[in-house]
């Protein structure tokens, strides 16, 4: 169910007024049967039913033999068997085809007569986001920073609550129990703003997301027909894309759950404004971030194995180097399962986690160099022209990383990236072609992207909403219906039009 399509208007709209029709202390069972309705939504089969049966079963019978024991070694075994059951069917339905392509390829490398068959795995909408949530959920109660959850029906609601199965973002346990079950009466103005961030949300994925992608798609499926220049401008623009397309279903998810009272953690913070790689991954997809560091990095780095690790090479090269060993080590580790995570395939291993974590171990190593030569040519780091300049140059090595997210194979991306550099056989022009591309739809999206950057300037000190709302009345609506009129008129839909399938759905 696409998050701008009529059913999941019509959806929430029904949601909602049931929601603030019956009490309070019954809400969150509105909540639950809604998130089963959306997570089953034309995909009920045995095998989804126990897809999520065995992640809930999991998370709920070992959360409780967790919190109820005192016995270090039991409750590390229950935590450990725990995740291994969400692992496992996440493994299954996600990583069976990586794990017979590797074993293929090798094969292939011996000439050996073998080959795998690639499988088809019907998963429910979210399945990454979900499971890596209860996860984090058996961790919490491990570590003491939550109590589980006795009611499985509420434990089953903090595992799908509707909102967040398709783009997330991640939630923790403590931060939203009580505002899932505690109920909320109807709220005027949490109304009005929760609209307009999901109106905001409408424009970014309709206006603007959409718009880039028929330039994106037609110039990307048909590479042997531009120059180089267009390919390397669709590079740069298909990181808009992606970026509207997220925060865009980010926004529709915050604003619907900010209307029924449901307070969830912000997913971005204007992170095209980031002047290095390192600080573009704090603002961009935040609560996958810090899953990641509070689950895998930290843990990791604090392991005895890499203490020990640490001691050896601060003894063999030294403190200063030494220390960067098992630390690298760990972000590699982190790195790797972030692109193995986005999906099970080479290219966003490669696009989403091995350049990610190549750029910043370079960022790290390269700083002190940076330095010194900026401060004897005179270059003032503080100065504005070297921050855009910083911006500039973090925004083009992000676009690269991300053709790999793009191309639909390794091969496939190497071929986007020899083509920006060697082609230039145009045999059309952009606006001739019949297919999505016009001057009128290249100049839509070209006034949209510039909209996207006024607004997330403007986001960088204060919410939009805020502004918005300061105004009289009548500026107030003017630019509310601006919005809606701008959707209406501009947005990328109609027959035959699948709107915004959105590029996260899948993890």
């Amino acid at each position: 169910m696409s998050l701008v399509s009529l059913i999941f208007a019509l959806f929430c709209v029904i949601v909602l007024a049931i929601y603030f029709i019956v009490p309070k202390k019954f809400q969150w069972i509105v909540l639950l049967l809604s998130s089963v309705f959306f997570l089953f939504y034309k995909n009920l089969t045995l095998g989804t039913i126990l897809q999520a049966i065995i992640i809930l079963l999991s998370a709920y019978i070992f959360g409780i033999l967790i919190d109820k024991n005192n016995d270090v070694k039991k409750r590390k075994r229950y935590l450990i068997i725990g995740i291994l059951f969400i692992l496992g069917v996440l493994i299954y339905l996600k990583y069976t085809n990586l794990f017979f392509v590797t074993c293929n390829n090798f094969f292939n490398l011996f000439n050996i007569d073998f080959n795998f068959e690639l499988v088809t795995r019907n998963s429910l909408v979210g399945l990454s986001y979900y499971s890596l949530i209860m996860i984090g959920y058996l961790v919490d109660i491990y570590r003491g920073g939550c109590r589980a959850q006795k009611n499985i029906f509420k434990c089953a609601l903090f595992m799908a609550y509707f909102p967040i199965l398709t783009s997330g973002p991640f939630i923790k346990y403590d931060d939203v129990k009580d505002d899932l079950y505690k109920g909320h009466n109807f709220d005027y103005n949490r109304m009005v703003r929760g609209l307009l961030r999901t109106l905001i949300g409408v424009f970014k994925i309709l206006v603007i997301s959409e718009r880039i992608a028929s330039f994106v798609n037609t110039v990307y499926g048909n590479l042997s027909s531009f120059s180089g220049l267009y390919i390397f401008l669709a590079a740069l623009l298909f990181t808009i894309q992606l970026y509207t397309n997220f925060s865009g279903s980010i926004d529709v998810i915050m604003g619907l759950s900010e209307v029924m009272g449901i307070k969830l953690p912000e997913n971005f913070n204007t992170p095209f404004f980031s002047k290095t790689i390192t600080e573009l991954w704090r603002r961009w997809h935040i609560t996958l971030g810090l899953w990641l560091k509070n689950y895998i990095f930290y843990p990791l780095l604090k392991s005895d194995f890499m203490q020990s690790l640490n001691k050896k090479c601060k003894d063999k090269f030294g403190k200063k180097i030494g220390k960067k060993i098992p630390l690298y080590l760990s972000m590699f580790i982190m790195w790797i399962i972030i692109g193995a995570w986005h999906n099970g395939a080479y290219t966003f291993i490669i696009g989403s986690g091995l350049l990610q974590f190549i750029i910043m171990v370079l960022e790290d190593t390269l700083e002190p160099v940076a330095i010194k030569v900026t401060s004897k040519l005179g270059i003032n780091r503080n100065s504005i022209p070297y921050k855009i300049y910083q911006i500039l140059r973090t925004y083009l090595l992000f676009s690269f990383t991300m053709i790999f997210f793009r191309a639909t194979s390794v091969s496939n991306a190497i071929e986007i990236i020899k083509s920006i550099f060697i082609n230039h056989n145009t045999t059309k022009v952009i606006f001739d072609l019949g297919t999505h591309i016009g001057k009128v739809e290249f100049l839509t999206f070209i006034l949209a992207i510039i909209s996207l950057f006024i607004i997330e300037f403007m986001n960088r000190k204060e919410d939009i909403r805020d502004r918005i709302l300061k105004h009289n009345i009548i500026i107030r609506w003017l630019i509310i219906y601006i919005l809606i009129f701008s959707i209406i008129i501009f947005g990328c839909y109609g027959p035959g039009y699948n709107p915004a399938t959105f590029i996260y759905r899948s993890f």
